[in-house]
């Protein structure tokens, strides 16, 4: 939006400083072309220069729109507080002081050094407000006991596509287990809807999804927050949110492996919800006893392979009679992997099945 606006202001003073130029002298006798030919001429330029401009400009000033509330953001309402009174003070005593840099001559020289002076002060004053909040604090607001504690502030976590159409950061959230302040870059929202758009049905199912939780948890929870920021020079999601997150000192959350990885080599904070569900699975150690429904034939002759409620692999040994079936079987193995976590059990040679055929 910022970008759009600077640029419609850019165009417009490009027009008319076209325009401008074009009555400064003569152009007709000068160059020999008619009067609407040089008008446009002068129009197009204008608007070119200025669209390029105005997207330059607009992009920067983004960047130090975001800076700015992200740095706000950071700050605890008593810090703020203090900032103000600070920023206060420190502006009252450069008046004072620069009060008879007045009659200094030529005025030009006066005015320059007020404000150098209202600078310097009013930085130094909130420098040192912030630094000694305690006493500070304590004068002003009578608050004792004024510490870290009392200035926690959240910080911000970037949702990227796959986060947000896997959408169980919202319950994480909602228990209180995710102290960041959620939001969205608004080119995560396109690639959503770039998915949405698209012509395979997953895909396109899996964009709407996305785009709805969205929606929800941005108009009607106010969970979520998506906001206006891009970096042109990089084209792929991951890298632009990656750098984003460099910028702003955001952590990322994210279900991708190798954004995972690359971001934790670049010093990003990530968090990846696979890695935090595989955490929270419950541990089984070798000799304890499981109940586990057989769903298929395993790889090996007699095995049986059936899945705990947490998505753990069981591989049952002795046990393709009993597809179809649960049965009580004893750990022997437990076997970590890349792509999760895989269980070696013996089935009970006393043991029947524990439950009638699925096909039942």
């Amino acid at each position: 939006m910022i970008v759009h606006v600077t640029r419609f202001i850019s165009v417009a003073l490009g027009v008319i400083s076209g325009l401008s130029i074009l009555r400064m002298a003569d152009w007709v006798e000068i160059t020999g072309l008619s009067e609407n030919l040089l008008t446009l001429v002068s129009v197009v330029l204008g608007w070119s220069i200025g669209y390029v401009i105005g997207g330059i400009v607009g992009r920067e000033l983004s960047r130090v729109i975001l800076d700015i509330e992200t740095r706000l953001s950071r700050l605890s309402a008593m810090d703020l507080a203090l900032s103000a009174v600070g920023l206060f003070i420190g502006l009252l005593a450069s008046l004072i002081i620069a009060w008879p840099l007045r009659l200094v001559e030529p005025a030009w020289v006066a005015v320059l050094l007020a404000v150098n002076i209202s600078l310097l002060f009013g930085y130094v004053a909130v420098r040192v407000a912030l630094l000694k909040r305690d006493e500070v604090a304590r004068i002003l607001f009578g608050k004792a006991g004024f510490s870290a504690a009392d200035t926690s502030r959240e910080k911000m976590l970037l949702l990227d596509t796959s986060a947000l159409i896997d959408g169980r950061f919202v319950e994480l959230h909602s228990m209180g287990y995710l102290d960041y302040w959620l939001r969205v870059p608004r080119f995560v929202l396109a690639e959503l809807q770039t998915l949405a758009d698209s012509a395979d049905d997953i895909k396109r199912a899996r964009g709407r999804r996305g785009l709805d939780l969205v929606a929800r948890l941005h108009d009607a929870e106010r969970m979520v927050e998506v906001f206006e920021a891009d970096v042109p020079d990089l084209t792929e999601t991951d890298s632009k949110l990656m750098e984003l997150a460099l910028e702003t000192g955001a952590a990322i959350m994210t279900l991708d492996m190798n954004l995972t990885k690359v971001a934790r080599v670049r010093d990003i904070e990530v968090l990846n919800i696979n890695e935090i569900a595989l955490a929270l699975r419950p541990s089984y150690l070798p000799g304890e006893e499981i109940k586990v429904r057989l769903v298929k034939p395993g790889k090996e002759q007699d095995q049986g392979v059936g899945y705990l409620d947490d998505g753990t692999m069981v591989i049952a040994i002795d046990s393709a009679d009993f597809i179809g079936k649960e049965i009580v079987a004893q750990v022997t193995s437990v076997l970590q992997t890349g792509g999760g976590r895989m269980m070696f059990v013996q089935r009970r040679a006393a043991a029947q099945p524990a439950g009638d055929s699925i096909d039942q």
